[in-house]
């Protein structure tokens, strides 16, 4: 994979609330076109290993095809439905995953995807994608210093949210 395709450029984006406070803005990473349609071709291809080796668990509702939080919502509702007329107790616990993305370990990653049945020429196109990563800040016509990506989904990418789906 060309360097290039490696080099991502993030601008802060303003979400809502204070323009002050660095919480109220999401990364968006500007990347390669090319890289990107690869991929979603990537990205297809293990999707379909995943549910045709019935990997993912029926529960995920994140980052899978027809499921939203509103679908986990509505299932989840249905079950305290159902727990509540069968005089059952529910117990609720929720998790915040809004940094999860950041600390994906990518040799974690790399052992659960060879574990998945996911390896060969496949795995090492995404050790490859994954490998001397780089990224820079631009704020207005502003760049930061360009730093490497260590750990983390790929922010921006296509493939990122599947590798999040497929490490947690």
């Amino acid at each position: 994979m060309p360097d290039i395709w490696k080099k991502a450029v993030v601008t802060p984006v303003h979400k809502k609330g204070p323009t002050t406070a660095v919480s109220t803005y999401r990364p968006i990473s500007v990347m390669c076109v090319p890289c990107k349609i690869l991929e979603r071709v990537v990205v297809s291809k293990i999707n379909n290993h995943l549910i045709e080796n019935n990997i993912l668990c029926s529960k995920q509702h994140g980052f899978v095809r027809g499921h939203s939080t509103c679908t986990n919502l509505l299932e989840s509702l249905n079950d305290w439905t159902l727990n509540a007329q069968e005089n059952c107790y529910t117990a609720v616990i929720y998790v915040d995953f809004s940094k999860a993305f950041d600390v994906v370990q990518h040799d974690k990653l790399f052992a659960r995807l060879h574990s998945y049945g996911i390896g060969g020429s496949l795995l090492d196109w995404i050790v490859n994608l994954f490998s001397n990563r780089t990224f820079c800040t631009k704020i207005n016509n502003l760049l930061s210093k360009i730093a490497d990506l260590i750990c983390g989904v790929i922010q921006g990418s296509v493939i990122g949210p599947l590798m999040f789906l497929i490490y947690s």
